[in-house]
């Protein structure tokens, strides 16, 4: 069975001395490992003032990470700008001073500790929480895991199809592609509104496909 480019693979095709099969794999994993991005906004008439409160402010957030025991390769900044502030009265442009915005990429470990953690940075002065995902801290090895049930499933499948052909497979596939992959889906929080924090799973897929040559 020959699938045009806009078909699906079927679950299982055959053809002329040759079995293919599909098979998938999921792993569902705990989250081990939060990312964060916490930061500070600053505005004033002056930059050079507007500078200053936003710099004393992210160092009392760096020095509360400390604190909570996050170290400085777990800080890392991930946007610094600085912004002109305007209004319109009247049709008419109004300068009101300029803003500064320096965000840092904080990664948290273990989850259980992210509320407690983002309470801290709001307490030392950062008004700005956002993209908060709950990760595995070593992908690598669920994937692997789910590409391992995914080779089972196919491996089952092709047995299944033997023997009520009554024909016999080799021990090994002619060919093993994998077809698909995907990372752990991030769980994400578009607010952070306090305390309570349910990371959830994540889950893992794997997809491959199986040849078999087996003789007429």
């Amino acid at each position: 069975m020959n699938n045009t480019p806009n078909e699906q693979p079927s679950n299982v095709s055959m053809s002329q001395n040759t079995i293919t099969v599909y098979g998938t794999g999921t792993i569902e994993a705990t989250p081990d490992i939060t990312s964060a991005v916490i930061g500070a906004e600053t505005s004033s008439k002056s930059i050079s003032e507007a500078q200053r409160e936003n710099a004393e402010t992210i160092f009392e957030i760096v020095k509360t990470m400390h604190n909570k025991g996050i170290p400085n390769e777990n800080i890392q900044t991930s946007d610094y700008r600085i912004e002109e502030e305007y209004t319109f009265e009247n049709n008419t442009k109004q300068f009101l001073g300029y803003r500064v915005t320096h965000l840092l990429t904080i990664l948290i470990e273990p989850v259980k500790k992210t509320g407690e953690v983002l309470d801290a940075a709001v307490a030392s002065g950062a008004n700005s929480i956002s993209s908060i995902q709950f990760k595995v801290k070593h992908p690598d090895q669920y994937s692997q895991k789910a590409l391992t049930l995914a080779i089972e499933q196919a491996r089952e499948k092709a047995r299944d199809i033997a023997r009520s052909l009554k024909i016999t497979l080799p021990k090994t596939p002619h060919q093993i592609i994998e077809i698909e992959s995907s990372s752990p889906v991030y769980r994400m929080l578009s607010q952070y509104q306090g305390t309570p924090i349910q990371p959830g799973q994540l889950t893992i897929t794997a997809q491959i496909k199986m040849v078999y040559t087996y003789p007429t």
